[in-house]
């Protein structure tokens, strides 16, 4: 999870399934006897863990392909930042781009601005191939009591599978739809988010992305599996930024959404949800330059309250709309203002009243 905000996720009960020719690793699940040890796994993964800042926050990352130095992270992590720089282990941070990104699928894909020399990578294993109560570790740079500037390895956490195959979950409103994912217990915390969830050969079976908040729930990570993950990567890597015309969205209703802005903002945000209480819908947070969206003349604080004729009451449900058009195509919107300004006719526009308009997709979705 990003390091300013937390999501929450389904909660599914599962039975504790034991294989058979298995023993009970540390963290309370099943190691086999081909499995490498906590130590070998640390040693394997740690080099191919990377640190990933922008000015809006932290997370985590793989570099899953060493040679052209590409990264796999969580959307969420790069979204919306203007600049991002890579850490890997001790090395000085370096700069990096997203060549690739798709939010309804909570996926990016970095390069590195400049060749590194001697990067390491991981390998993907099968998510296919987890069980129930299968040993995995969670890797990645959660946020630490550690001075600002230190050196900071990747921390490590181990725990067992609970259910290898959670579809479609969605976990809040403000959140896309998962349509792969595995729950396990090896913790993540804010900062996880986008580093691997490893097998007990060291082969990453999912990228980490949240966890359960629920209150009463403990011990409930999420990591979209590597099946899904891997036929993406190549569309990503050559450039592809797939279903993001360039907003970003949040529930209207989010009780955690006022917390997300400044000190200073975030009594404007906490306003907006007490006057448009009986609104459902997606409060736009930030609108990137040159971007359809902006295109389309959308503005920070409106809300979208229908895509396409279909109602916005969660990012799943824009998610939806734009995974099943086409590119190019108009995807008209509906919505109202939540700030009253004077449009650029000199007409003056009072906070609540309705407005429509018309999104052009990209063409060719880079």
């Amino acid at each position: 999870m990003r390091g300013r905000r937390t999501g929450n996720a389904l909660a599914i009960a599962t039975a504790v399934v034991l294989g058979t020719g298995a023993g009970f690793a540390a963290g309370g699940g099943v190691a086999f006897a081909d499995d490498l040890s906590p130590k070998e796994i640390y040693e394997r993964a740690a080099p191919a863990t990377v640190k990933i800042s922008g000015p809006k926050g932290d997370g985590s990352g793989i570099i899953y392909d060493a040679q052209k130095g590409l990264i796999v992270t969580n959307a969420h992590v790069v979204q919306g930042e203007p600049s991002l720089r890579v850490t890997v282990e001790d090395r000085a941070p370096a700069a990096a781009r997203v060549l690739g990104i798709d939010p309804c699928e909570d996926l990016a894909v970095l390069e590195f601005s400049s060749p590194q020399p001697d990067l390491k990578q991981l390998k993907f294993g099968k998510s296919a191939d987890v069980g129930v109560a299968d040993t995995v570790t969670s890797l990645g740079y959660p946020a630490t009591f550690e001075k600002e500037g230190t050196s900071q390895k990747p921390v490590f956490t181990t725990g067992a599978v609970q259910n290898p195959d959670v579809k479609d979950a969605v976990p809040d409103p403000s959140l896309p739809r998962y349509p792969a994912t595995l729950q396990h217990s090896a913790t993540v915390n804010p900062g996880n988010s986008g580093g691997p969830l490893l097998n007990g050969k060291g082969q990453v079976v999912g990228i980490n992305t949240l966890g359960n908040g629920n209150a009463g729930v403990e011990g409930q990570f999420y990591a979209i599996s590597s099946d899904h993950v891997r036929p993406l990567l190549d569309t990503l890597a050559s450039g592809e930024k797939r279903n993001d015309p360039g907003w970003e969205l949040a529930y209207l209703h989010d009780p955690t959404l006022p917390d997300t802005f400044t000190a200073e903002d975030a009594p404007t945000i906490e306003k907006i949800q007490k006057q448009f209480k009986d609104v459902e819908g997606m409060l736009v947070t930030d609108v990137h330059r040159n971007s359809p969206a902006e295109k389309a003349k959308l503005q920070q604080l409106d809300v979208i309250t229908d895509v396409k004729g279909s109602p916005a009451a969660s990012f799943a449900d824009v998610c939806d709309v734009l995974q099943s058009a086409s590119p190019g195509e108009t995807v008209p919107l509906s919505g109202i203002y939540t700030q009253s300004f004077t449009d650029e006719a000199g007409k003056p526009v009072k906070a609540g009243e309705a407005w429509d308009a018309n999104i052009v997709l990209d063409k060719s979705g880079k």
